[in-house]
């Protein structure tokens, strides 16, 4: 995979590209152990596809708005 280069004005700087682009790849035994959201967390999934169903529904999308 091509290298990722820093681009200033994306939401962040500088010092948190770096801080994060230090990741290694996961190895085929991490990628063998993971597990399915719904799995892990069923009564967060739960919820998360009541919201999706009720938006469905409604023909109303729940939004948010950071100021």
């Amino acid at each position: 995979m091509a290298e990722a280069v820093f681009k200033p004005g994306q939401g962040y700087t500088k010092a948190e590209w770096d801080e994060v682009g230090d990741n290694p790849e996961l190895t085929e035994e991490e990628l063998a152990e993971m597990r399915p959201f719904a799995e892990v967390f069923p009564e967060l999934a739960a919820s998360i596809q009541r919201e999706q169903e009720l938006e469905k529904a409604s023909g109303i999308k729940l939004i948010s708005q950071r100021l």
